[in-house]
């Protein structure tokens, strides 16, 4: 593909700007990355100029920060309960909606606070003690919202439940075992107790974390424990008590199918358990599990087929009952759905390095340009995948070995290999092939040959990059009007090889899109690979990447490896009358209190500990 025929909205593809999860992202007729809220666009440039000019005096000041909108969490909340009105009225489905909010994704003040604001009924979800104090807090003057406790229970947690029923919460008891439902029939009275029966989903589901449904599930009641529990309960007369039963299939379930036979199987167990004599039975929660698109390459109404597959696999199982049951209130709790939109890890670009030496050069040695024509030819005259990567690995292998022919030698080797390395991409962009895999290559056609050093830190900003493998998208903020020069890797100023986020979705096209340098952009049938495409390569240091949709879990599990703290906090908002504001929240937490929760109280360094521009 030529300079002429590339487009912003080929960009747009590449990237999966302006696309499902990605949609309050856009990209302006000039190449720059802009946020998009409502009707105005934000563009990242001037944004990050007046986070400086404003802020850049202040010792928490570094050029890479976190950018908060909470305002998306308003929108999630807003899109997720509408989907499910919606499929209600479609399916004529009489039960009501009640979402909840697992505070465990993120506790940050500012994210909580802008669940409790988008939505009167929205509850919340505890996991821990201090879990439940928080949700208290926030509470307190809206004591009516549904809070579920989950977890492990102590004698301890069951008294803070007890004294907060006592003070006014609605505060539903999760049950996940035999020993805690003991406690709960010692500790409680059947009268003035709210429980949830969590069971375990005997089923699969295809997922990130589909290791937590079945019978090896760490979360919920086995069967045989679910019969106990429920003798116990009648025998304490607390049968009347139980108003809900809750499943979670486990997060980032990507098997929209999954949904139907899941809703299924809790309404099987809701008739069930009510047929047993939990006649209060009136709740179904569903848990987690909805997906973010972290690749832009799900259907655009994943919310909406998420909601459709619940409820009809729900609707059709309850028709299924010979006794027939008031369809179940529908509880969700997404947390990834409702906040990863929130966050986006602005990182500034220190510096560009390249892996092999710059082409044009000359070779000292007149074997060593007889043998880089041979192979030339040898690429040139290939009619095949398979003799491209013999040619490749006998490359690799001949001039990779260990030598000791000193430091000329190894330069002109550099030479040789990145230059038929470039000719073997030529030749499979010319070849047309529907396929590039092989499980034959010494080294992947594609990877990057070139790496940004970022000022950040991937074990603090986006520790699940590293943690579980989670994907999140990279995009650079300028010359996207551009057909992309080549491809790169951005890595951090840790001093850990795993500092690095490279992967990058191609999307699906027909033909293969290549960049300048002939990598591959898109795929047909879409697939993850190796290398951020950047519009000039020359204009990559001092300039941006942006990471969004790290607003689940990343602040909640980061990391201070190399003791490198949390970076800046910047929140961005759309104001009433159409324009645009930030607020500096906090400043990077600082060397000195880094060394001091490492038990180094006596070094006075009030500075952050991230490079300067």
């Amino acid at each position: 593909m030529t300079e002429e025929a590339w487009s912003v909205d080929k960009s747009k593809i590449v990237f999966g700007v302006g696309r499902n999860d990605l949609h309050f992202l856009d990209i302006t007729e000039d190449g720059n990355l802009c946020i998009r809220l409502a009707n105005q666009r934000i563009e990242l440039q001037e944004l990050i100029q007046r986070v400086k000019s404003i802020n850049g005096h202040l010792a928490g000041y570094t050029s890479s920060f976190t950018l908060r909108i909470p305002q998306l969490i308003t929108y999630q909340i807003k899109k997720l309960r509408a989907l499910f009105e919606r499929v209600f009225s479609e399916l004529e489905y009489a039960g009501k909606f009640i979402g909840i909010y697992p505070v465990k994704v993120n506790q940050r003040s500012d994210f909580v606070s802008a669940v409790i604001r988008s939505d009167s009924e929205y509850g919340l979800e505890a996991g821990t003690k201090t879990e439940l104090l928080l949700i208290k807090a926030v509470t307190e003057n809206e004591k009516h919202r549904h809070i579920v406790c989950n977890g492990a229970k102590d004698p301890e947690y069951l008294k803070l439940i007890q004294e907060s029923v006592n003070d006014g919460w609605n505060i539903g008891i999760s049950i996940e075992s035999l020993h805690e439902a003991r406690l709960v029939v010692q500790y409680f009275k059947p009268e003035s107790t709210n429980l949830i029966l969590r069971i375990k989903p005997y089923l699969s589901v295809e997922g990130h974390w589909s290791h937590s449904t079945g019978r090896d599930s760490k979360f919920g009641l086995s069967i045989h424990d679910l019969y106990n529990v429920v003798d116990l309960l009648k025998q304490t007369g607390f049968e009347d008590s139980v108003k809900t039963i809750l499943g979670h299939a486990g997060s980032q379930i990507t098997s929209l199918e999954a949904f139907t036979s899941f809703g299924k199987f809790l309404t099987k167990l809701y008739a069930e358990l009510r047929d047993m004599g939990l006649s209060n039975l009136e709740n179904i929660d569903f848990g987690g599990g909805l997906a973010i698109d972290y690749t832009s390459s799900h259907p655009p109404d994943l919310m909406y087929q998420y909601a459709r597959n619940i409820i009809t696999g729900v609707k059709e199982q309850i028709a299924c009952e010979s006794i027939k049951h008031p369809e179940p209130n529908i509880m969700i709790e997404s947390g990834r759905g409702i906040t990863a939109l929130a966050s986006l890890i602005i990182v500034y670009a220190l510096e560009l390095r390249s892996v092999f030496p710059a082409p044009g050069g000359r070779y000292e040695s007149e074997t060593t340009q007889v043998e880089e024509e041979a192979y030339l030819d040898k690429i040139h005259n290939a009619k095949t995948l398979d003799a491209i990567v013999e040619i490749w690995n006998e490359f690799h292998e001949h001039f990779g070995g260990l030598t000791l022919a000193g430091l000329g030698f190894i330069f002109e080797r550099e030479m040789v290999v990145g230059h038929l390395e470039a000719a073997v991409r030529a030749k499979l962009r010319q070849m047309e092939l529907t396929s590039f895999v092989s499980d034959k290559l010494e080294r992947n056609f594609w990877y990057p040959e070139h790496i940004v050093i970022g000022n950040f830190s991937v074990f603090n900003s986006i520790a699940d990059h590293v943690l579980v493998q989670q994907h999140f998208p990279v995009i650079p903020i300028r010359d996207l009007h551009k057909l992309p020069q080549s491809t790169v890797r951005l890595v951090d100023i840790t001093c850990d090889s795993d500092g690095e986020i490279a992967n990058f979705y191609r999307q699906h096209t027909e033909n293969v899109w290549f960049t300048k340098d002939n990598r591959p952009l898109t795929m047909p049938r879409g697939k993850m690979g190796i290398g951020i495409p950047v519009g000039v390569l020359e204009n990559v240091p001092g300039s941006y990447f942006v990471i969004p949709l790290v607003g689940a879990y990343q602040d909640a599990i980061e990391m201070d490896h190399n003791l490198l703290g949390d970076l800046p906090d910047v929140e961005l908002r759309l104001e009433e009358d159409n324009t645009w504001g930030i607020s500096w929240i906090t400043g990077a937490e600082s060397i000195e209190d880094l060394l001091r929760d490492a038990g180094y109280a006596d070094i006075d360094v009030d500075e952050d500990p991230y490079m300067s521009d």
